[in-house]
């Protein structure tokens, strides 16, 4: 099954491109999202692989349902460099929101609206 919005697959069978492709994006877009502040990618790398590691590992499910099996997923296997949970949970749920297709306020791929 794929995410009406981003093409993207939704089932834990996901392929090593798909992966890419998402690391790729948020190398990109981190820069722009409202906690990257003064942190760089690389101390938010982690969050963001265990935010699409885990949407893909709890298909069906929200965030929200799922937040303290992630942020203890996060926690267990963060490396030195990386951030706590607590800076870097809006990554992990922006990754979310992305594949689940939720459009965020920042998002530059949401397209525009000719009225509203």
């Amino acid at each position: 099954m794929r995410s009406k919005t981003t093409g993207i697959k939704t089932d834990h069978q996901t392929s090593e491109a798909d992966r890419q492709k998402e690391a790729a994006y948020w190398r990109e877009q981190h820069s722009k999202q409202p906690y990257a502040k003064t942190y760089s990618y690389d101390q938010f790398e982690h969050a963001y692989r265990t935010g699409y590691d885990a949407f893909f590992n709890y298909p069906g499910q929200t965030f929200d349902e799922v937040e303290a099996s992630v942020a203890a997923d996060c926690e267990q296997a963060k490396p030195a460099s990386a951030l706590p949970w607590d800076t870097v949970r809006p990554a992990a749920s922006a990754v979310w929101d992305r594949l689940g297709g939720v459009i965020a306020p920042r998002d530059p791929d949401r397209g525009v609206r000719g009225s509203i």
